[in-house]
């Protein structure tokens, strides 16, 4: 392994977020790309849908379908990412009571 002095190693790690920021800032202009791509095609087959007469069933679907990627573009433009998993929070385990023995 290369011997770095403490300068250097800083200057590296403040690269490497840099980088990793860069990246993911990235991705998410990718992932809004795709989901105006998704919501477009969504409200084109909801007035096909619409207009064509088709049952309330197809309608609905077409809906549904449009409200989710209407939900999800709104989230990216929002900055927040659809696809990150929350980490459920850490909730206390309750320990069981000890009963002294008599």
């Amino acid at each position: 392994m290369v011997e770095m002095d403490d300068e250097t190693r800083q200057a590296l790690l403040l690269f490497n977020r840099r980088a990793e920021a860069a990246e993911a800032e990235a991705e998410m202009a990718r992932k809004l790309i795709r989901a105006e791509k998704a919501k477009d095609q969504a409200t084109e087959a909801l007035k096909q849908a619409q207009d064509s007469g088709s049952g309330a069933e197809a309608v609905a679907a077409a809906e549904a379908e449009w409200r989710t990627a209407l939900d999800r573009w709104q989230k990216l433009t929002d900055g927040e990412d659809p696809d990150a998993t929350e980490e459920p929070e850490d909730e206390p385990t309750e320990e069981p009571e000890e009963t002294p023995e008599d």
